[in-house]
């Protein structure tokens, strides 16, 4: 084991079917999470927000598809920040028709103004991949020194559940 490495950052992973009533049992599972991981209470509401509406993007997708694909969450702690990543295996959607708001586009926008850092990606046998992180705020209690983030290169997570 490389001492200067560090722990191993702690992952939650979360699986559930693209039900919209849902999404509020997958915010109160966040806020307790990020909360023990030592995230401010501003942070905590600025994750809940994002990984409701990343979720909410992913059921819909998923729904218009008719897929019944379970939407898929890691939620990691590291020494200085609190990432999130979800998966879906919704298929790529076609352009919105003229006139109509792209779902997905004003979603990560909601969520790029929340969180320090967003990515988003095509998983390799279709569906998507999108992770944020937000830095734990000044006098939040840490054990470890500051590290590179924990969802870049996304190739420090576990590959994503079938």
């Amino acid at each position: 084991m490389d001492v200067d490495a560090g722990p191993a950052p702690a992952i939650v992973r979360l699986a559930f079917p693209p039900e919209p009533r849902l999404l509020g049992t997958i915010r109160l599972v966040v806020g307790i999470v990020a909360r023990k991981a030592g995230m401010g209470e501003e942070g905590v509401e600025d994750l809940k927000v994002a990984v409701s509406e990343t979720c909410a993007v992913a059921v819909g997708d998923l729904n218009r598809a008719g897929r019944l694909d379970p939407i898929e969450i890691d939620l990691v702690e590291s020494a200085d920040r609190f990432g999130i990543e979800v998966r879906d295996r919704a298929p790529a959607s076609a352009a919105p028709a003229e006139g109509e708001i792209d779902d997905r586009e004003l979603g990560l926008a909601l969520v790029g103004a929340l969180v320090d850092d967003l990515k988003t990606s095509t998983l390799q046998d279709g569906g998507n991949r999108t992770s944020f992180w937000l830095r734990r705020g000044p006098g939040t209690p840490s054990s470890e020194p500051a590290r590179g983030s924990v969802l870049d290169p996304p190739e420090t997570l576990p590959p994503p559940l079938t």
